[in-house]
């Protein structure tokens, strides 16, 4: 199993917030592997078709905030963990809808130029600011971009004809992105396909980065270690050839009814835990995925967390974690809530951090005051939480 030996690693880097993070890149990787495998040997159906069970990754967080940091340490740099792990791993910035999934060149030719997503078939495709690909989409000459990224999202399946031909393949690329906090539809086709993992800083936080910044000053990657590191992952991709059956128990649904899950987002609950079970166990001849797994709960009620924040309005989130840390709080038991009140230039100063500007605070803080979010009072915000 590869998961110890990765967040071993990933502790040894010092990198901040390790241990809620990094294990969502090693279930990423993880169904990666397994889905190269399944696709080849049609191991795991689901309703008599063959599932694609790759686990895309967007990393949302302000500015400055470990998003590009994260997916250079997991792959993406020289001495990133799954680098050289023998799947492609590459960085792209802005794409057209051609530079995504390829074209025909209109000269009679026929000569087909791939895009990305065909030259990474197999491996891990990184974008550090995913806006850079959506903004894409609003573009006329891109009119079709977005149903083309779905596709390569979902089924992998690239089907486009053009005036000099058919271009078609299959792809199985795993995106792994990051982006600004945004309000991001989760319902829509995009939003379903996502594993979102959502970081908004507190000063603390701020502060603790900066501390981990100080002490991995001169921290130098033990050449022979990162390389018995990767032997043992590829060690591991080896394995998963053993697998000739997968289920998933009855406590797997019972889980998702427990948290409150909607139909349409089990199957991305399923490629998260799924990865879990690979990453922390042996492959197998038959393995049976269980939730009643030691983290395999946590993991999952934090990205049902995650996700509910993000359709509540990420930005909404963020002011009320403000005014919760530096607030003062007051508990009305008769009411049962917790009361955080604090001054409005008080929130426009910890906001800075984040790039909020004085005018985007006070607009905000009148919008979530009209939806009954805070209570504005004069110059003091207050915010309300049940005990």
């Amino acid at each position: 199993m590869i998961y110890d030996i990765v967040m071993d690693e990933v502790a040894d880097r010092n990198i901040y917030k390790g241990e809620v993070y990094a294990p969502f890149f090693i279930c990423s990787y993880a169904t990666h592997c397994f889905n190269l495998v399944n696709q080849r040997r049609e191991i795991y159906w689901e309703s008599k078709r063959l599932p694609n069970l790759r686990l895309h990754l967007n990393f949302v967080a302000p500015p400055g905030f470990m998003k590009s940091f994260y997916m250079e340490q997991m792959g993406g740099g020289k001495y990133g963990i799954f680098r050289d792990t023998d799947i492609e791993i590459g960085y792209e910035q802005t794409l057209s809808e051609a530079g995504l999934v390829g074209t025909i060149r209109n000269d009679g030719s026929g000569e087909v130029i791939y895009g990305a997503a065909s030259i990474y078939d197999k491996g891990c495709m990184l974008v550090d600011e995913f806006s850079g690909i959506t903004s894409a989409m609003k573009s006329q000459y891109n009119n079709q971009m977005d149903t083309q990224l779905l596709a390569v999202l979902d089924h992998g399946r690239v089907r486009k004809r053009l005036s000099g031909g058919l271009l078609e393949y299959d792809t199985y690329m795993t995106l792994w992105a990051g982006v600004q906090p945004a309000r991001f539809d989760l319902t829509s086709g995009l939003g379903r396909r996502l594993c979102y993992l959502l970081f908004l800083p507190t000063r603390t936080d701020n502060d603790m980065l900066m501390e981990s910044i100080h002490k991995s000053r001169n921290l130098r990657p033990n050449l022979k270690e990162l390389d018995e590191l990767r032997r043992k992952i590829k060690k591991w991709r080896a394995q998963l050839e053993r697998i000739e059956k997968l289920e998933f128990d009855d406590s797997v649904f019972n889980l998702y009814r427990d948290v409150g899950l909607f139909s349409f987002e089990s199957s991305h609950f399923d490629r998260l835990i799924l990865g879990y079970y690979l990453a922390t166990h042996e492959p197998d001849v038959k393995m049976v995925v269980s939730a009643k797994e030691k983290g395999i709960r946590e993991l999952v009620e934090r990205e049902k967390s995650w996700r509910d924040s993000i359709v509540m309005g990420i930005d909404y989130v963020q002011m009320m974690k403000i005014i919760k840390v530096c607030g003062i709080g007051t508990d009305d038991e008769e009411r049962g809530v917790t009361s955080y009140t604090i001054r409005r230039r008080e929130i426009i100063d910890e906001s800075i951090m984040i790039g909020w500007n004085a005018q985007q605070v006070s607009e905000m803080l009148m919008e979530m005051n009209r939806y009954g979010l805070v209570k504005l009072r004069g110059e003091n915000v207050t915010y309300e939480e049940t005990l």
